[in-house]
């Protein structure tokens, strides 16, 4: 069952598109009126791939941000929180998906097995006004859905649309102490991705020719015999028939 390796990288692909879609936000700092004001300052929010304790515990743990790392707020982060089975998209098993070659073989690969992915991305900020300015920015996007576009399987030249459905959006806020208690707003959007999952690859040969013999429908003797060949470069097809006298 498991005896042939492969890999296409889909799930891979999908999760490369769905951090590129924020990785361009940006919020900015103005002089007065938050809206109106004059823009100060304006900062690119910083994504990757890591769940959201990972930044909690590190500002919990240096809370003035004194030492030198990468750590600050605002950020965003997203993880893979679960694949579950999708039998609504399901299709027919006994199909399969070929390309040829443009030589003498044909590839060949079942036909796709659907899967929801499902991703929570994480919206950090010190402040509720910068945490607004994210989401925002983030929500007239998915109206719940936006189509993502990949290549699925390469080495076939599959490309597929892949929707990104918003399910649902929580916030909140986290702070301990007194008013000089580090303060983390914390915004949580959990995603589907309508995934298809492909299987190996198989190699076979092209049928270039084709013989068929025809029976007279009243005798069942032979009638005629029809000879196809086909050119797997070109495409072209010579056909042949000879009637039998």
């Amino acid at each position: 069952m498991f005896d042939t390796p492969f890999y296409h990288g889909s799930i891979k692909s999908a999760i490369v598109g769905f951090g590129s879609l924020f990785s361009n936000i940006r919020i900015e700092r103005k002089i007065g009126d938050s809206v109106k004001g004059t823009t100060a300052q304006t900062l690119q929010i910083p994504i990757s791939y890591a769940p959201k304790e990972r930044w909690l515990v590190r500002l919990e743990q240096d809370s003035s941000l004194e030492n030198h790392t990468y750590t600050s707020l605002p950020r965003m982060s997203f993880e893979i929180t679960g694949y579950n089975y999708d039998s609504t998209r399901k299709t027919n098993r006994s199909q399969n998906v070929t390309c040829g070659t443009g030589q003498s073989s044909m590839k060949s690969m079942p036909s796709p097995i659907p899967y929801n992915v499902e991703i929570s991305l994480y919206v950090l900020t010190k402040t509720q006004e910068d945490a607004l300015q994210i989401i925002e920015q983030i929500l007239p996007t998915f109206t719940p859905e936006y189509t993502l576009v990949i290549k699925a399987v390469p080495s076939m030249n599959v490309i597929q649309n892949v929707p990104v459905i918003l399910n649902s959006v929580s916030v909140m806020d986290d702070y301990e102490g007194d008013f000089q208690t580090r303060r983390f707003v914390t915004h949580t959007l959990n995603f589907t991705l309508k995934l298809n999952l492909f299987g190996g690859i198989s190699t076979n040969g092209v049928i270039e020719t084709v013989f068929a013999n025809v029976d007279d429908i009243d005798t069942k003797q032979p009638y005629a015999e029809y000879t196809a060949e086909g050119n797997p470069t070109t495409g072209a097809i010579t056909d042949n028939w000879i009637e039998h006298l």
